[in-house]
């Protein structure tokens, strides 16, 4: 068994190799150097590209019904969200032309009850206290305002391939919500979204009353291991994105055990605060 698993590690250590983009090798996982780098992968590799774009219309589904008000990325990094919402306001920890506003997840820059929606992709699990987040989220949405998150998911088969070809950390089981700081890359977990609004429900409800998980949408089974991701080669030809979408949306009803990705839909209730 021991030997079956390090046979496992070293066959996906020598395939990460192999398939590592020559923009990214030998570059510091939290350089402020890699938005700019992920931007040109983003819009150099088709298949990711409509990957993306898919993500962002799956975050626009998500605001039918909200109340008028900004709606806010964080985030946004090398992304391209203002294709599918152009008046998205894109925000990221560090100065960019192609970004609206700096600005921290945990220290929104926006007055109490005015914001309609806050949209992050893949950016939830980088917090390093999602309790600070969650406390700005209570403060600046308004009654009936949003936050969208698409997260990593915590299926049979992600958490098993999260684990062989990430380097972030994936600690399913840890009981405190956060982590120690870190950079913005390497400081992570994973799963970290599964744990708060899933494992961990009850105490996401009772520690923030005034917040509610409207929905959960697994999906994206193969489509982010075919594209290579922003670290990665792409594994299939650009032009093959609808058809691997459509073989997805076939797939449907596995993904619970076969998603790597989760929306999570949190809803502001009422006008109260969390104290």
């Amino acid at each position: 068994m021991v030997n079956s698993i390090a046979m496992i590690s070293g066959a996906a250590a020598w395939l990460k190799t192999k398939l590592e983009l020559p923009e990214v090798r030998g570059i510091e996982r939290d350089s402020s150097e890699l938005i700019r780098i992920h931007r040109d992968i983003i819009h150099r590799k088709g298949f990711l590209r409509s990957l993306y774009r898919e993500h962002y219309r799956e975050l626009a589904r998500s605001l039918v019904g909200i109340p008028e008000g900004p709606v806010i990325e964080i985030g946004s990094g090398g992304g391209f969200i203002k294709e599918v919402l152009p008046d998205v306001i894109t925000t990221d920890l560090n100065s960019e032309p192609h970004l609206d506003r700096v600005m921290s997840a945990d220290h929104l820059d926006f007055p109490d009850e005015s914001v309609a929606a806050i949209l992050m992709l893949n950016v939830f699990h980088h917090l390093p206290d999602p309790r600070d987040f969650l406390f700005e989220v209570t403060r600046v949405l308004k009654t009936g305002g949003r936050a969208v998150l698409i997260e990593p998911a915590h299926t049979w088969l992600w958490s098993r391939l999260y684990r062989l070809f990430s380097a972030e950390p994936y600690d399913e089981r840890a009981t405190e919500w956060g982590f120690a700081p870190a950079g913005r890359f390497t400081g992570a977990n994973v799963p970290l979204a599964w744990i708060v609004f899933e494992r961990d429900r009850e105490r996401f409800e009772k520690e923030f009353p005034a917040l509610r998980l409207r929905y959960r949408r697994l999906h994206t089974g193969f489509l982010y291991l075919l594209s290579g991701g922003i670290w990665f080669r792409s594994l299939v030809p650009s032009w093959s994105f609808p058809v691997f979408l459509g073989a997805e949306r076939l797939l449907t009803p596995a993904m619970p055990l076969l998603a790597s990705q989760t929306t999570y839909v949190i809803e502001r209730t009422d006008s109260g605060r969390c104290s």
